[in-house]
């Protein structure tokens, strides 16, 4: 499954993170998921700056999230993603979550997010330079 994905972004599991059974709380993973597409979209040279004007916007509409086997403290995880659906207004990313140098999978998830105007806070369709950069990436694997 690794192969299918051009990034991916390392984690240390903190302390802060665990729950009473010792493992990675589970919503923890939204927050990893989130962590890794952010440094994807500044990989591609896409960064979106609180309080800036922005050409658009994107919020999470839809996450599904499946539990494989269970992370630890002070372990570094591999959280890989990829957008693997474009639509007209909304884009689906994929994560795969692995032990660091391990075939051991975490997690798997997909998010849909969907694009909106920053200004009015309204659906609208995905811009040609987030076409061509995700397109570009996806397909080769560089800039």
């Amino acid at each position: 499954m690794k192969n299918k994905f051009n990034f991916r972004h390392p984690i240390r599991v903190r302390y802060a993170e665990i729950d009473g059974q010792k493992i990675v709380f589970n919503g923890v993973y939204l927050t990893y998921m989130d962590v890794a597409f952010t440094e994807y979209l500044r990989n591609l040279g896409l960064q979106f700056k609180p309080g800036t004007q922005q050409q658009f916007d994107f919020v999470a509409v839809k996450t599904t999230l499946e539990f494989k086997s269970p992370a630890y403290f002070d372990e570094v995880l591999e959280v890989y993603c990829r957008v693997a659906r474009m639509g007209n207004t909304s884009f689906t990313v994929e994560f795969a979550i692995y032990k660091e140098n391990s075939s051991t999978l975490v997690l798997v998830a997909d998010m849909v997010y969907v694009c909106v105007d920053p200004v009015k806070g309204t659906k609208t369709p995905l811009p040609g330079f987030f076409r061509e950069k995700v397109a570009l990436w996806e397909k080769d694997g560089e800039q």
